[in-house]
């Protein structure tokens, strides 16, 4: 009894964090989306992003969105919501560009691997770094190609235009947003709450706990040598635990370079399950709806690992 006290405790303390860090920034998505919208300056925003949008054939407004996801995906996301919710893209467009939405967040994780990985690692962190970054290029491009295919084309416009008379001020446009702003929020929210607190009580119940313990016993399964496990089985806690695991094993000769880089690879491909199961999965599902944010995480799923699935046999093969 007194577990399962402990799990219930535990689960609403980590739903509450989960909650505070996550609604405050999906509203701020849904308010600019409809600032935006009511200052007429959509467009000439999204204009910065044509060539992406134009050539997946999806509409400006996702530009706007592709923009914001350098800043807050979370945020981005949320915008790509309410424009669905408001009709101004199909639910084809909306999985299309929410794909395309996860590249920047790829792009930005410089910031925390390149001071880890390259001191460390030296050459071999900066080709660990150079593959990830090059998945997700051609993960993106996939998706925009898939777009173009699969989407009708947006017919073509010129240059946005400036709003005619009677613009509203940013206050003006931030009071009017007020309305739709609350009426999405009560449908993304309605579904968001209840989610994040199952998700959270599955952490605390030790469920993805259990999949991780599974999946270090499946580093087996790669071409990498035994040293190799222990750096998978430091990922699964941090990637700095594994990164200077890995730097203790190639200083010691005990692994080669290259034995390093596909061992990272094969790591960060067995924690990136967990981590979409855990965080990505319950936010998309928070996000879209647990129906639409499933098929979207299965899809960014299958071609962010199957392309990094590729790149650990064909490296264990040619290199």
């Amino acid at each position: 009894m007194d577990g399962t006290a402990e799990i219930v405790s535990a689960a609403l303390g980590l739903s509450f964090d989960l909650l505070v860090r996550t609604v405050p920034i999906v509203v701020a998505g849904v308010l600019i989306a409809e600032v935006l919208i009511a200052l007429k300056v959509t467009d000439r925003i999204a204009s910065v992003a044509y060539p992406v949008t134009t050539f997946s054939h999806l509409p400006r407004e996702c530009g706007a969105s592709f923009l914001l996801a350098f800043v807050s995906p979370q945020a981005a996301d949320a915008m790509l919501v309410d424009y669905h919710h408001r009709g101004m893209i199909g639910r084809r467009q909306l999985v299309v560009a929410a794909l395309i939405n996860s590249f920047p967040s790829v792009v930005m994780h410089w910031r925390y691997l390149i001071p880890v990985y390259v001191p460390l690692l030296g050459a071999f962190g900066l080709i660990y770094f150079t593959i990830l970054m090059g998945i997700g290029f051609l993960k993106t491009g996939i998706v925009m190609a898939a777009g173009r295919v699969l989407l009708p084309e947006v017919p073509a416009s010129g240059p946005p235009e400036k709003p005619s008379g009677g613009a509203l001020s940013v206050r003006e446009a931030v009071r009017a947003s007020l309305g739709p702003t609350a009426k999405t929020l009560r449908r993304i929210l309605g579904i968001m709450i209840p989610t994040i607190v199952i998700v959270a009580f599955l952490i605390e119940a030790g469920v993805f706990d259990a999949v991780a313990a599974y999946l270090e016993g499946a580093g087996r399964l790669f071409p990498i040598p035994p040293e190799g496990l222990a750096i998978v089985a430091a990922k699964f806690g941090s990637y700095v635990a594994a990164a200077s695991l890995a730097s203790g094993l190639l200083a010691a000769g005990d692994m080669a370079g290259r034995d390093i880089v596909i061992t990272l690879l094969v790591a960060n491909l067995l924690t990136s399950v967990v981590t979409y199961l855990r965080w990505l999965g319950s936010f998309y599902a928070a996000i879209f709806g647990p129906r639409l944010g499933a098929e979207i995480m299965i899809l960014s799923v299958v071609l962010q690992d199957g392309l990094l699935l590729a790149a650990i046999f064909l490296l264990a093969w040619f290199w």
